[in-house]
């Protein structure tokens, strides 16, 4: 069962061309590719020569310089100061991200005198962007008095959330104005994903008093010179290796983003979905601002957040188990450092009852695994066509009929081969292969489902994938399957033992893969020098597969939730794999067998409500 979480991606939407910065008829907003940023993802200064003699700037983060103020050295919050920047540590992480940024596609916008606060696109109120990559010619400027939105929900837009601006100019913002700050955030979208390079240099306007919100948001990245103007509040980074960074009483704050996705587990007669549960964000026992808030699969809710431990909570429903995943302790607190972008997983697993026999035996449930590949996995010169290929395994221990795929976003799914005996079951160990192929117009994640059917119970498994638009950057699919070496224990319970598989389904290798299981402690963190690493370069290659086990022991019947995550090209992908073991009632008729006997219950249901690519995608701040 396939999920992507993909932090760092955006869209292409379509939308209309008018000819005074307007868009106006069908044209292709092109994704945007976040860069990876590396070492630098903590600093919110790196300069050669670093400016600030009219007053102190307060910098939450690191700053590196060359040459350093001549009166005011600035005051360092969570961070350190590193003189002199170093090109290992920033000068070849800026070079590679700039590359990332000049190369990829982006739209042409021609707004008049580069002002992007002037700029119409379809429906939205001028100077509202939807994730995307925008190229101008020329200088960009934002007026005096004006704001830009960059709103993740904006029309054109698909829920993506990453933002390139780039230039063959310079980037010049007017000064800040009471109620009017340069650069706003709106409806989910994250100053980690916010990035400007223009060509020649960038000068933030003046604000009109001390501000304690940003007046401009996102990361600055050129090798031309960066000048904040006095009071400016940047909440983003200011990078530039080559030349100046000056400043003038400014606020930096290097972003820390969190991010919640909820998942739940409908194994066994549930029906609540994400946003049936509201999640809540908290420090020292105060909610944070956009806190609660209705759950939201991936790529989840986004907080903007200054370094510290916060504490992920939900208003609990007695139907359903609450557990926590990623980033997120088992108590759901996490601990974030400046420029962390971190994600936690909230998993929501429905409490089946004990069940009992009733006479000889339990029924014997089906078990399927559904695996989705998209070919190709990034169309980087605009939209096109895609082949999805789904492929429907019976790895249980009975004959399945009703055996069908369905995706959301590509309605003609066919079944191609693997009915081997014609008799239309699925039957054990038999693997059934379909697919759809359908015009991708913008970067979009769709969710595929497999169902079977066995003694009246129906199963499922969801696969999601994500295809990106705009980019050449192919990112990973990573595979988890888990399985229990026994599905049925008696009402005093026993040892269960999990097996894991993880695999690569994609094209490239991926680095930092993870393990863990939200009820089943000892799996490694993270894994490294692995049976399974054939050529021991320390990554998943598409040839390998690594292998775990995990030891529990169970007195109630238990659903729980295995997560491998893997990492390619600036790219996080993730996948999900649930198992459920039942324990029979207590004080009901025996089911006369063994735990051990081949009648076992099986029941491994995949996860409902996984969110993409994230796919997810998201693009890595750090490595």
């Amino acid at each position: 069962m396939k999920k992507f979480k993909f932090n760092k991606k955006s869209i292409i939407a379509a939308l209309t061309i008018s000819f005074a910065g307007t868009l106006l008829g069908p044209v292709t907003l092109l994704a945007a590719t976040a860069p990876v940023l590396g070492t630098n993802s903590t600093y919110g200064v790196v300069s050669s020569t670093y400016t600030g003699n009219v007053a102190a700037t307060t910098i939450t983060g690191n700053i590196c310089y060359t040459s350093g103020p001549g009166t005011f050295a600035p005051t360092i919050v969570g961070g350190t100061l590193t003189t002199p920047c170093t090109s290992g540590t920033n000068g070849t992480p800026q070079a590679t991200a700039l590359t990332t940024l000049n190369t990829q596609a982006c739209t042409a916008i021609t707004p008049v005198g580069g002002a992007l606060d002037t700029w119409v696109i379809g429906s939205n109120p001028a100077g509202t962007f939807p994730p995307g990559c925008y190229a101008v010619t020329g200088a960009m400027t934002i007026t005096t008095g004006t704001t830009v939105t960059l709103d993740a929900t904006a029309s054109g837009g698909d829920g993506g959330n990453v933002w390139v601006f780039k230039s063959t100019g310079a980037l010049t913002t007017g000064a800040s104005t009471a109620g009017f700050p340069s650069v706003v955030l709106a409806n989910g979208a994250s100053a980690t994903n916010v990035f400007w390079a223009p060509a020649a240099a960038a000068t933030l306007g003046a604000n009109f008093a001390v501000s304690a919100t940003p007046t401009f948001v996102g990361t600055i990245i050129t090798d031309a010179g960066i000048t904040l103007g006095h009071f400016a509040n940047l909440l983003g980074r200011a990078l530039d290796f080559a030349t100046t960074v000056t400043t003038d009483a400014n606020i930096i704050t290097v972003p820390t983003t969190l991010h919640v996705v909820k998942l739940v587990v409908n194994t066994g007669g549930g029906t609540a979905v994400a946003g049936d549960f509201n999640v809540n964000v908290k420090l020292a026992g105060t909610d944070v601002a956009n806190s609660p808030a209705v759950g939201v699969v991936t790529p989840g809710r986004s907080y903007a957040l200054a370094a510290g431990t916060y504490v992920v909570s939900e208003t609990a429903n007695p139907s359903y188990t609450t557990t926590f995943s990623g980033a997120c302790n088992s108590s759901g607190s996490v601990t974030l450092a400046v420029g962390d972008d971190a994600i936690c997983t909230v998993i929501n697993t429905y409490n089946i009852a004990g069940t009992s026999g009733g006479g000889s035996s339990f029924a014997i449930l089906p078990l399927i695994n559904l695996t989705k590949v998209p070919s190709p996995l990034a169309l980087p010169a605009g939209p096109g066509s895609v082949t999805y290929t789904y492929v429907a395994k019976n790895i249980g221990v009975v004959d399945m009929i009703g055996a069908w795929v369905k995706d959301d976003k590509c309605s003609d799914v066919k079944y191609v081969s693997g009915d081997t005996n014609t008799n239309n079951v699925l039957n054990v160990k038999e693997s059934w292969t379909y697919a759809c192929t359908k015009f991708v117009s913008q970067t979009e994640t769709n969710t595929a489902t497999a169902h079977g059917q066995s003694s009246g119970w129906d199963v499922y498994d969801t696969a999601n994938a994500t295809v990106v638009v705009g980019s050449a950057l192919v990112p990973p699919l990573i595979h988890l399957e888990k399985v229990p070496n026994v599905f049925a224990l008696p009402a005093s319970g026993g040892p269960v033992t999990y097996s894991y598989l993880v695999t690569n389904i994609g094209t490239v290798p991926m680095s930092d893969v993870t393990i863990s299981d939200d009820k089943c402690t000892g799996l490694p963190t993270r894994v490294a020098g692995h049976p399974g690493d054939l050529n021991k370069n320390d990554l998943l290659d598409t040839n390998e597969t690594f292998q775990f086990t995990c030891q529990t022991n169970l007195t109630k019947t238990t659903t729980n939730t295995g997560t491998a995550t893997g990492h390619a090209n600036g790219f996080t992908s993730v996948d999900y794999s649930s198992a459920t073991v039942i324990v029979a009632a207590p004080g009901l008729p025996n089911t006369g067998f063994s735990p051990e006997s081949g009648r076992n219950i099986s029941i491994f249901a995949g996860l409902f409500a996984i969110s993409i690519f994230y796919y997810i995608v998201r693009r890595k701040q750090t490595v």
